[in-house]
């Protein structure tokens, strides 16, 4: 049996398995936090469906899409099933609730299999994430964390989630750090800003209370644009500026983009200083290039953080007229526990 729901009863439940059958390419931009990707047309199949209905007729882009279709009812099948005998419900969108994810649910029903189909599909989804979002405009009491790069901030922020601190990890949602290195520390692609977005309002909806930790960002962080009510939420709050030595510098720095297991590693690095030729000059960069080979990564890592990211991040650490505190540490949990402190004190 097809039940239909609409999308914040979806949201509601619990036990529930999303399944999007859009084309992964669609899938890719955004979909709802944690569904599943079984597309009953692939990227290929839903241009050339595309493709018969705007330039033949529609009713060959239906007999098209049929065959396509056709050759998926196994997986599907398959695939449901196995979800429905763990015991969870399903519910299944396209990206207006139309055919697509009807014609799959209406297969599914005919063999025995009961799901939901998600009123509206991703549409729907999209309009609550944004009806939603604007929602938490002057909702929380932002403590923000500054300092250069490799002082920790994203470890400290960490340290606290794990202490069931509400934290606000953006870089993490963004999948980008904002810097020339930024897409190393993550593996696949940089955020879509509806994906960030969607992330955005499940974070929201997960704090734990009022008082949310988080770093310190620009107002595009890779690929996003932060909302501004957020970014200007972040402006408007208590600062806290995060002071180590060089040497914890460098170890963060290896830590977080050395030992993260991103592929082609060496390759994709000496990408990003090539960008850097007219900043530093090409006799320096080809220095780095050849410590980089070496995997010599330790003066490349001092050699960028003095002579390029500090002057950058400068401007940004300045702009704040005054910090309500500033922790110089050799040991994270001590600064934690320096911010945990701070922060029972003075924000409310």
């Amino acid at each position: 049996m097809i039940k239909s729901i609409d999308i914040e009863e979806a949201l509601d439940k619990e036990n529930i398995v999303y399944i999007d059958v859009r084309s992964p390419k669609e899938y890719q931009v955004d979909t709802i936090p944690n569904a599943i990707n079984i597309p009953i047309l692939n990227d290929k199949e839903r241009e050339r469906v595309g493709y018969l209905y705007k330039q033949v007729n529609s009713q060959k882009a239906k007999e098209a899409g049929l065959e396509y279709a056709s050759k998926k009812l196994t997986h599907f099948y398959t695939e449901i099933k196995k979800i429905i005998d763990e015991n969870k419900d399903v519910a299944l969108f396209c990206y207006r609730g139309g055919m697509r994810s009807n014609s799959i649910a209406n297969v599914l029903s005919t063999m025995g299999l009961d799901v939901y189909l998600i009123t509206g599909g991703y549409k729907s989804y999209r309009a609550y994430v944004m009806d939603n979002l604007v929602t938490y405009e002057d909702k929380f009491n932002y403590v923000v964390l500054h300092g250069y790069t490799g002082v920790g901030k994203t470890k400290i922020l960490k340290l606290l989630e794990e202490k069931d601190i509400s934290v606000l990890d953006i870089e993490g949602l963004a999948r980008n750090t904002g810097s020339v290195f930024g897409s190393l520390a993550f593996k696949g692609d940089s955020s879509t800003q509806k994906r960030f977005e969607s992330h955005l309002v499940k974070s929201f909806q997960n704090m734990k209370s009022n008082l949310v930790f988080t770093e310190s960002e620009s107002k595009r962080v890779g690929k996003v644009i932060l909302p501004d009510f957020l970014y200007n939420n972040m402006q408007n709050c208590h600062h806290i500026l995060i002071k180590t030595n060089m040497k914890k510098r460098i170890e963060n720095i290896i830590e977080d983009y050395i030992n993260s297991d991103v592929p082609d590693l060496n390759d994709r690095i000496i990408k990003a200083l090539e960008n850097l030729r007219k900043r530093l000059s090409n006799n320096k960069v080809d220095t780095l290039i050849n410590q980089i080979n070496d995997k010599d990564y330790s003066p490349v890592i001092e050699t960028l953080m003095v002579d390029y990211y500090d002057p950058l991040y400068d401007y940004s650490i300045n702009k704040v007229e005054e910090y309500d505190m500033i922790i110089e540490y050799e040991n994270e949990e001590n600064a934690v526990d320096q911010i945990i402190e701070f922060a029972n004190k003075h924000v409310h």
